[in-house]
């Protein structure tokens, strides 16, 4: 399978119209090897056919779009942003937060029972782009390395043991589950019509042109409370960005 010069700036402005992401030509053999993969679920041979394909059927459309933007991810990576959160907010108020690029749920997840287990009342809006990630999220079943970093005590108390098939593996318990709520969000092109008082919106601006991280930012902050906290990625940076946030620790900002 090849895709010529013009193949891949189709395919490339596709993924920037949907996603926000700019695929350069370093980006060429992550692209073929991705777009492989489709071509084999669906039959086709030809690079061209397929372009033809996803443009009348939305649902391979975002199948393809899925297969570009899916990101390796595990619980508690980057936690010094939940443990910001225990030392310097009360758990006397209910926190309404929002995971806006959430993947397969580890950070929702990994938010949600460490909150928990502070005695913290919450819920967690979790959003991605992608429905299958989303499908990963809401069944919460992950395998035994993707909780290397959770205490052994944590692991106990919230999480089940997998047997037979899922030898290996362990799903997050109801009571934890209960508190996240998971669906389908674009930061690209959607509006979300709520406040919060904590977003985490991390490790995914690092793709995103300056324009893209600007929109981003202005929908972000939109929906954050007056005094609420945006966390983004420990390498991620709102230098050049206009916003009223006011940084309070490495990649974490107060809404003025």
């Amino acid at each position: 399978m090849e895709i010529n010069p013009k193949q891949f700036s189709k395919l490339a402005d596709l993924v920037y119209e949907e996603a926000g992401i700019r695929l350069t030509d370093q980006k060429y053999e992550l692209l073929k090897s991705r777009l492989a993969k489709r071509l084999r679920k669906t039959g086709y041979t030809l690079t061209r056919d397929y372009i033809d394909f996803i443009g009348r059927d939305r649902d391979e459309f975002n199948r393809f779009i899925d297969a570009i933007t899916t990101n390796h991810t595990f619980f508690f990576r980057e936690n010094a942003h939940c443990e910001y959160i225990i030392n310097n907010i009360s758990s006397s108020d209910f926190l309404k937060i929002w995971c806006a690029a959430c993947s397969s749920g580890e950070e929702p997840y990994s938010a949600a029972l460490q909150l928990a287990d502070n005695n913290y009342r919450l819920s967690i809006n979790a959003t991605d782009l992608s429905d299958t990630m989303l499908e990963k999220a809401r069944k919460a079943i992950f395998p035994m390395e993707r909780v290397s970093h959770v205490p052994a005590h944590m692991l106990r108390r919230y999480f089940q043991k997998g047997s037979n098939r899922y030898e290996g593996h362990v799903k997050v318990k109801k009571e934890i589950r209960d508190l996240v709520q998971f669906g389908r969000f674009n930061l690209i092109t959607d509006a979300m019509n709520d406040r919060f008082d904590i977003i985490f919106c991390r490790n995914v601006m690092i793709y995103f042109d300056a324009a893209t991280r600007q929109k981003t930012v202005d929908t972000l902050v939109q929906s954050l409370k007056p005094g609420g906290i945006l966390f983004t990625g420990m390498s991620e940076s709102l230098n050049g960005i206009r916003h009223p946030l006011k940084q309070v620790m490495s990649s974490a900002y107060r809404k003025i």
